[in-house]
């Protein structure tokens, strides 16, 4: 039994056990890791939940769409009640896009602030002009009967009309001013907007046989927060936007085909014509209703640059290579050494690795993504630093830590701002620690039966600081 004892007591003090020990911690600190995870995670819907709140009284998500002009017309339709025939009138909609479409505008930008969290906002000043050709139902649906020009309606829509800061009026033709009314006016569509009956215009309605081709014009003053989109709703469809926001990012089907960004704000210009779109310039709402052109938005989201909830998510992902890197220094200054690292002060330095985000996301939302990074990667590197030193009786070992600490944090802010390298710089990292460790401890007796390093090991002297 005695023999069985030694034998088991030169496996537990040999470094192949302590290495597996070590491997076994790095994977248990994968609970603490994921519980840093959840909390990123709640308080970045908790900064959602924010903004939410911000945007339901400011003006949310802003999306204009259309405009359409709507014409009301029946048909006759047959159906069969048993042997009998019997003819039904029912009511449908035209819908027309018109031929061409400019908007241009200014988006004022703002940053509004709740408690810790910051939401951008902007009110937008749009003018709104085009040209709509004369409309013919007969084009969209041969068999109308009776088409009711005087409820022929001008509807636009806007995703948030809460956000509407000023009345707004239609101008015809130059001539005729129209008052626009709430909802897009079309039953059974669930897109918000606005609407102008064309009864009044006497330029457009030709008593009750036909319309006319119009021009028209409209000024819209309204409020949104974090993305202004449009949609191609016209044959021609030009857009330039202007803001003082310095951090566009341009997004949806079409991109800017002109753009100025600087300090002072950004200006872009879009063209999109209707071939780029697969969408009809006229149709019947029994074949599909007014919402068509989802895919086809664009427009420009106003950017916060540093997404702290995002970079410290990201940074985590590394959690355990760091774990493993950092465990990995410690394991071959202890092999260099006389003195041995428990098992339970490994799980210490591994616990403040993981409290290094927390520290990081706290500070973030106080002090922003850099200076709470300098500061968390400073205190928790500086901490394990003396903390190993220490353990070891060496100041140099706690030299190399701070060094390693150092490499370790300088090299992750890196990878955390590289992005699209992020994996590559990851990957590289991964690699060269592990080969570092791998030549480092070429000649380490794993077993623990000869001599560690260059240092000769009393297996039976049972000194007290020779703790697994």
């Amino acid at each position: 039994m005695s023999d069985i004892g030694q034998s088991a007591g030169r496996v537990a003090r040999s470094p192949a056990f302590k290495f597996f020990l070590i491997s076994f911690l790095v994977l248990l600190l994968l609970i603490p890791l994921l519980m840093v995870i959840a909390l990123v995670s709640d308080r970045e819907g908790r900064s959602r939940s924010v903004m939410s709140d911000i945007a339901r009284t400011w003006g949310g998500v802003q999306t204009l769409t259309g405009p359409y002009l709507v014409v009301p017309y029946s048909v006759r339709v047959e159906t069969r009640d048993g042997d009998k025939i019997v003819q039904q009138t029912q009511e449908r909609r035209a819908v027309f896009l018109p031929e061409e479409l400019t908007i241009t505008g200014n988006g004022k930008s703002n940053v509004l602030t709740r408690s810790i969290f910051d939401v951008n906002v902007y009110t937008a000043s749009l003018r709104i002009e085009g040209r709509f050709s004369a409309p013919d139902v007969a084009d969209v649906d041969p068999n109308a009967i009776s088409i009711r020009w005087k409820d022929a309606i001008f509807a636009l829509a806007l995703s948030d009309v809460a956000g509407l800061k000023e009345a707004a009026t239609l101008k015809v033709n130059d001539r005729e001013t129209l008052p626009f009314a709430p909802s897009l006016g079309i039953p059974g569509n669930y897109l918000s907007g606005i609407h102008a009956k064309l009864d009044d215009a006497a330029s457009v309605i030709e008593g009750e046989s036909a319309a006319k081709a119009f021009s028209f014009h409209a000024d819209l003053v309204f409020t949104g927060s974090s993305s202004l989109s449009f949609t191609p709703a016209a044959r021609e469809t030009r857009v330039e936007l202007s803001s003082d926001w310095p951090h566009p990012s341009f997004m949806g089907a079409f991109l800017p085909v002109e753009r100025e960004v600087g300090q002072s704000g950004f200006s872009a210009k879009w063209r999109v014509p209707h071939l780029a779109r697969s969408v009809p310039n006229q149709w019947t709402t029994t074949d599909g209703g007014v919402d068509r052109f989802l895919q086809y938005q664009f427009g420009v989201t106003f950017y916060q640059p540093v997404d702290f909830y995002g970079l410290v998510n990201r940074a985590v992902k590394y959690g355990l290579l760091f774990l493993a890197v950092g465990f990995m220094g410690v394991f071959v200054l202890e092999l260099m050494s006389h003195k041995r690292v428990h098992a339970v002060q490994y799980l210490f330095v591994g616990l403040a690795m993981v409290f290094f985000y927390v520290l990081l996301l706290s500070l973030a939302e106080h002090l922003g993504f850099t200076a709470a990074y300098l500061i968390a990667s400073l205190a928790t590197g500086g901490m394990l630093s003396i903390y190993v030193g220490k353990s070891l009786e060496s100041g140099r070992s706690g030299l190399i830590m701070a060094a390693l600490f150092a490499l370790l944090y300088g090299l992750l802010y890196l990878i955390l701002r590289l992005e699209d390298y992020a994996l590559l710089a990851g990957a590289a990292l991964g690699f060269a620690a592990l080969t570092a460790v791998m030549f480092t401890t070429l000649k380490v007796d794993w077993s623990g039966l000869g001599t560690i390093g260059a240092r000769p090991i009393n297996a039976s002297k049972g000194r007290d600081d020779e703790m697994v």
